[in-house]
């Protein structure tokens, strides 16, 4: 299953141009998600084109702060299908790779959302601004967003203990560690207002 990369920096303080603040999740990307995870040139292209749709205010921090997350939990994932042992972790790495799945999907939601936020509500520095409710966004998005945000980092920390706990023999731990991952998966789809599974 392919897993989202570390982020990397682009080429920041430049303002959105009237193309890029028309540009849907496909096109401020250029490419699937999967596509974004391919390193060199074409995924710096498109992280660029992504930068320049979501700003440098408080929409792309929203928006890096939870892919930060995911990133880290898909790579505490690869640790424990690397550790698994054929029989004994199944337990702990199904649960834990349909959580991953979840996140994905919560990744792709908030970028959805901090793009149309930069459109309607262009950010550049810290204060968050005021969306219009013609925009049609949820209310409070970003006080959403941080919620999502607290509640991915907490998955990604359970996926950690899960991975400890089986390393050090505590499959019933890891079991339990790899529930905990999921209930915060749910929490963040709830935060977006979205159905409570992964």
């Amino acid at each position: 299953m392919p897993r989202p990369g570390p982020p990397e920096e682009g080429d920041r303080g430049r303002p959105p141009t009237a193309a890029a603040a028309d540009v849907d999740l496909a096109a401020a990307s250029g490419d699937p998600w999967w596509g974004r995870l391919a390193p060199g040139l074409a995924r710096r292209r498109s992280e660029r084109r992504l930068e320049s749709a979501l700003g440098d205010g408080v929409w792309r921090r929203a928006h890096d702060r939870v892919r930060r997350s995911v990133d880290r939990y898909h790579q505490v994932l690869d640790g424990v299908a690397a550790d698994a042992e054929p029989g004994t972790a199944d337990e702990v790495l199904a649960p834990l790779e349909r959580t991953g799945a979840a996140l994905v999907e919560v990744l792709d939601d908030v970028r959805a959302l901090c793009l149309r936020a930069q459109r309607a509500a262009p950010s550049t520095g810290l204060d968050v601004p005021r969306v219009p409710a013609s925009a049609g966004l949820p209310d409070e998005l970003h006080r959403r967003l941080s919620r999502v945000g607290t509640a991915v980092a907490t998955a990604a920390e359970a996926a950690t203990m899960a991975r400890v706990s089986v390393r050090g023999g505590r499959l019933d731990v890891g079991v339990e560690r790899a529930a905990a991952a999921q209930r915060s998966a749910v929490l963040a789809r709830r935060h977006l207002g979205l159905p409570g599974r992964p």
